[in-house]
């Protein structure tokens, strides 16, 4: 097979690979309706029948009737199959066949168009393939545009999203560089004009749909894990914003293992604190240090660190240890309230990314006690105003507290106290509304507000922000906490199996000296039409394995102390930067893409300048400019022929311009062809480049040199006579 031949086979299969990847995350918006072996053969059944119609020569209206005809005509030869096959064996199964045949075809049949009309171009227009990549990146638009408002449907993961569209772009420039390799063979000029168009038309259309459509998807939050968990690129962990969804899918991916030691009625393993309100964005998380806000850290201190004790009553000591297993190492997880963590030793091939220990002060007040409580006279434990002013604030919604009053009853002074009044709050969410993943969208945008008033069913955000806010308009200070639920009839060996689908919201409320108490307003009763969409089983044999492991090796479970890890600290400290690096990379990947292309493209074509700087001859250092100046001429479209020398080129490019190329040019040639160059040929051929560059910037913008310097259409300066 000739070059040519391999060269318009391979863009033959490259623009199909290209057309087939978009074909085929359309198709994904259907895949539980409709069948991929059908679609994928038509696809090819277009693509054989536009190497047909370009063989026989048909005139492009022609071959447009000959294609319908073809399809329908296939139609037809189906159906008359089906026919003899329900006359042989008579009966539902095969009835259904028609059905089933027309219910691929149909939806089927603009795609195949489009597939065989791309391909029939593209074999009878060779410059069709110029513009096909442009074609290809509004198809590509097109397809994602939909998967936007934070709900990636195509993929369980962002990541996967981000390397389709990669392999996308990179399938778009592998075939450009074989256009331009196929023009390169016919036609200098032919390749220089393909390039150029792949540059002007793919690329800008490329970051149009990487930055309005993928960047959609950056700070969102995928319907994963009860709508509190994200995965990120590399690990779970939760979102700081939790936003109330319309609909949640749920994950049983093993998050950590868990081992306490003390009592707790309950375990609610708290990550973020969810402390501020606004209508439009919810309960957010203020970072502490923010405007002076006071909070606990987030993260895993590197050696063991003492939290001061508030010295709430009522408490008790609980340990607590993590192994983490998908989940964010350098996250922080605690129980109400923790006083002390230590990161511990992990040992060699562990199947844990961290381990650590947390100390915690876990309340038992009685109700007794927290009845009390609002009247208490101790100043050691009342929030600040600034504090009080954030943990009541509840967006001046009225209709909240109209319906929080209703609740409550009438406010009749020693008649009900606080706990009093949280209590019915939380019992009236846990008695009148369904839990629900599916709690429907609101036609307002009002989620809450349908939860509260309409729908009566959601999931753990629901729940927990409606009686925060119910709360807070009474005055009572409360707020949101995000984290893990884990039952403690679950227990094996004082071990604890914690997976997504346990992420989990709830309320915590303000009792003085008792500090902040927990309530889980969630309800237990799943709403009618759901019961059977809320299961998952324990994976008994990976609990027994990780668990065998953790007991073989918890000799070695001692604390880091800084003197120990010193060296490791900063070995850790830097990988940890670099990994961060490579998130932010990860996460903006569609403006790094384009940045690292056009980073690559000023590399190459600064390449001459960098070799005359280094170089040594003075023959050589005029050389490499002059290579510049031809790469930066060619990217401004002043394109050489292959049979002009430098002076006729020289002088052709000046016709009409005011540009001094020629005295540079003559220069150029004699370091070329003189027998001797001495130190004043180089300053004279100095002179006549510093020349022709000041008559280059007034016959050409600033704009127009930065977008040719950037265009890819020469990357090299070759040879002239």
């Amino acid at each position: 097979m000739k070059q040519s031949d391999r060269v318009k086979l391979g863009i033959f299969i490259v623009r199909n690979l290209l057309l087939y990847f978009l074909f085929f995350h359309a198709y994904l918006y259907f895949r539980g309706e409709l069948d991929p072996f059908v679609l994928s053969a038509g696809f090819l059944l277009a693509v054989l029948l536009a190497l047909g119609m370009n063989r026989l020569r048909l005139r492009l209206w022609a071959a447009f009737l000959a294609f319908l005809v073809a399809v329908f005509s296939l139609r037809l030869l189906f159906f008359l199959v089906f026919r003899v096959q329900s006359a042989l064996s008579p009966g539902p199964h095969t009835d259904f066949l028609f059905f089933y045949f027309d219910r691929d075809f149909f939806p089927g049949l603009l795609p195949w168009m489009l597939v065989w009309l791309f391909n029939l171009l593209a074999l009878r227009y060779p410059q069709f393939l110029r513009w096909e990549a442009g074609f290809d990146a509004l198809l590509l638009l097109a397809v994602f545009w939909p998967q936007g408002n934070y709900r990636i449907t195509f993929y369980p993961h962002p990541s996967l999203l981000a390397y389709a569209v990669f392999l996308f772009l990179m399938l778009a420039i592998t075939l450009m560089v074989l256009v331009r390799t196929g023009a390169q063979m016919q036609s200098h000029r032919a390749a220089v004009r393909s390039a150029a168009s792949f540059f002007w038309v793919f690329i800008p259309l490329l970051l149009l749909v990487l930055l309005f459509v993928l960047g959609r998807y950056n700070q969102g939050m995928v319907r994963q894990g009860s709508g509190l968990m994200k995965p990120t690129l590399f690990r779970f962990d939760f979102s700081q914003y939790v936003r109330l969804e319309s609909e949640i899918e749920m994950s049983d991916d093993l998050v950590l293992l868990l081992r306490k030691q003390g009592p707790a009625e309950r375990i609610l393993l708290r990550r973020y604190i969810l402390s501020g309100y606004d209508g439009k964005r919810g309960f957010y998380h203020i970072p502490a240090g923010q405007k002076g806000w006071k909070d606990l850290p987030v993260t895993v201190p590197d050696s063991p660190e003492d939290f001061q004790d508030p010295g709430h009553l009522s408490r008790r000591k609980v340990s607590q240890e993590y192994f983490f297993v998908n989940f964010d190492p350098t996250s922080l997880i605690g129980m109400n309230y923790p006083i002390r963590v230590a990161p511990l030793t992990n040992w060699n091939s562990s199947s844990f990314l961290r381990i650590y220990r947390v100390i915690s002060q876990v309340s038992d007040a009685s109700p007794e006690e927290l009845a009390t409580a609002a009247h208490s006279p101790a100043s050691a434990h009342r929030l600040t105003p600034e504090e009080l002013e954030v943990y009541t604030e509840h967006g001046g919604n009225e209709r909240i507290r109209e319906l929080a009053e209703k609740i409550v009853g009438p406010a009749v002074p020693g008649q009900l106290d606080q706990l009093g009044r949280v209590l019915r709050i939380h019992d009236y969410l846990k008695s009148n509304y369904y839990y629900s993943l599916m709690p429907g969208l609101a036609a307002d945008g009002d989620q809450l507000s349908h939860f509260l008033y309409t729908s009566k069913k959601g999931y753990c955000s629901y729940f927990a922000f409606s009686m925060a806010l119910l709360c807070r308009s009474l005055g009572i200070p409360a707020r949101v906490a995000v984290g893990f639920y884990v039952d403690p009839d679950t227990a094996v060996l004082n071990f604890y199996e914690v997976r997504a689908y346990q992420a989990h919201a709830w309320v915590e409320v303000y009792f003085g000296e008792y500090g902040w108490i927990e309530f889980d307003p969630s309800s237990q009763v799943i709403a009618p039409g759901e019961e059977d969409t809320i299961r998952f089983g324990f994976d008994f044999e990976t609990f027994a394995r990780l668990l065998e492991e953790i007991l073989e090796n918890q000799h070695s479970l001692e604390e880091r102390l800084a003197e120990q890890i010193e060296v490791e600290h900063r070995v850790r400290l830097l990988g940890g930067e670099l990994v961060r690096g490579l998130k932010m990379a990860a996460r903006l990947w569609y403006f790094l893409l384009p940045a690292l292309y056009l980073l690559v493209i000023a590399l190459l074509k600064s390449l001459p300048l960098l070799r005359a700087l280094l170089a040594a001859s003075r023959r050589v250092k005029v050389k490499q400019l002059f290579a510049s100046t031809r790469i930066t001429l060619e990217g401004l479209g002043l394109r050489a022929s292959g049979e002009q020398s430098v002076l006729e080129y020289a002088q052709r490019i000046e016709e009409g311009r005011p540009l001094r190329f020629s005295p540079w040019a003559r220069a150029y040639l004699q370091a070329v062809f003189a027998e001797r160059f001495e130190p004043d040929d180089l300053k004279r051929a100095m002179e006549c480049r510093r020349q022709f560059l000041s008559s280059l910037h007034r016959c050409f913008s600033l704009p127009r040199r930065i977008l040719g310097f950037l265009s890819p259409v020469r990357l090299t300066g070759g040879r002239m006579r």
